[in-house]
């Protein structure tokens, strides 16, 4: 680390609410605390959680803050009480909620820099490439979250937007990976429908068309799914999604979940309602809790996000779960703004959209 330069040039946002599109900030690269590893970044990927830090910074950090979550690169630093990864290793990673992620204003010419957890740091397979292993982290440990330990062998199981960054891994996961009897999904848009089928979905709906409640009442033959999985964060969805659980099952949402959609403010939702006429578990999956409320990531947690991040690879690897990129940029402010900006307008992104920070680096050169 005394060969590394001290700053380097981040995309993010450098006032309060301040919004897209992002700017270039120079911060000083990062020094990684006991239990935190740096890492050289290769490549990142998209999350809408990426946005709305832009827009309402609800994590209350103080900017400059350098935005890039996913990451997968190259160790080049580790605290003093970090075990089994070393400085010139691979690796994918999700750097802290409450940190800087590891985004470069350099157009893939390299020199970013940011640490994650070592709880959040796994090996990359040889066989995952950079891109790939960055696609993954954020929306594979979202649909980890809502389905692992949740969807039983045999299961029917409904994933609304199964062409979405997380809805595509969740459908992967449930069909392939968990067991999952029978997986629905549904879409708006003919790519978006054709994803979710090539994820492994058995019966995909276009809810433009179809009365998806009324069609998974006629293919379950009026009993209703096992488990929903929702991670639209859409009102209307919500409660339709809601009307497809049988009696007792599950309904996990991800996010903050119905009524609060806007984090600005709060309305009435009848999803509950609808549960309880069911007799049916309502469950949020939220990841940016961990880091909101630090008292939450005792031991249990931590191991949980690591074996999550573990599973990834692995399954990656075996070609059980695999990010599908529909678009790949540069790492620059204006490619980053507009990929971020059609994430929130909505319909625009299929899967994933990947950034290549260090185009030598994710070469393998």
């Amino acid at each position: 680390m005394a060969d590394m330069k001290q700053t380097f040039l981040g995309v993010g946002y450098t006032r309060d609410r301040a919004g897209l599109p992002l700017e270039a900030v120079r911060v000083p690269v990062p020094r990684p605390t006991a239990d935190e590893v740096l890492i050289r970044v290769a490549a990142s990927s998209l999350n809408p959680l990426e946005y709305k830090l832009a827009d309402l910074n609800f994590m209350g950090r103080t900017p400059p803050v350098v935005l890039g979550f996913d990451l997968a690169g190259v160790v080049a630093g580790v605290g003093r009480d970090v075990e089994g990864v070393a400085v010139g290793d691979e690796v994918a990673a999700m750097a802290g909620l409450n940190g800087d992620g590891g985004w470069a204003a350099t157009g893939g010419d390299g020199g970013s820099y940011a640490v994650a957890p070592r709880f959040l740091t796994v090996h990359k397979p040889s066989s995952v490439s950079f891109r790939d292993a960055a696609a993954l982290p954020m929306c594979f440990l979202s649909a980890f979250a809502g389905l692992y330990g949740a969807v039983q062998a045999g299961a029917t199981v409904y994933v609304p937007g199964g062409g979405g960054g997380v809805g595509h891994l969740a459908v992967q996961m449930a069909a392939r990976a968990l067991d999952a009897g029978t997986v629905i999904s549904s879409g708006g848009r003919p790519q978006s429908i054709a994803l979710a089928r090539q994820s492994g979905a058995h019966f995909v709906f276009d809810y433009k068309r179809d009365d998806v409640a009324v069609e998974i009442a006629e293919l379950t033959h009026g009993r209703g799914v096992d488990l929903v999985f929702d991670a639209t964060y859409n009102e209307q969805s919500f409660a339709e999604t809601a009307k497809t659980v049988r009696r007792g099952g599950s309904w996990i949402v991800l996010g903050v979940g119905p009524g609060r959609t806007t984090r600005l403010a709060e309305t009435h939702s009848p999803v509950d309602a609808i549960l309880a006429e069911r007799g049916a578990r309502h469950v949020n999956v939220n990841l940016l809790r961990y880091f909101s409320e630090p008292a939450m990531l005792d031991g249990e947690a931590r191991g949980f996000l690591q074996r999550g991040m573990d599973l990834a690879m692995e399954w990656a690897t075996k070609g059980l779960v695999v990010p599908h990129v529909s678009q790949t940029v540069d790492s620059t402010v204006e490619a980053i703004s507009t990929g971020l900006l059609s994430l929130k307008e909505g319909g625009g992104a299929l899967g994933k959209i990947a950034v290549i920070v260090d185009r030598d680096l994710a070469a393998g050169t």
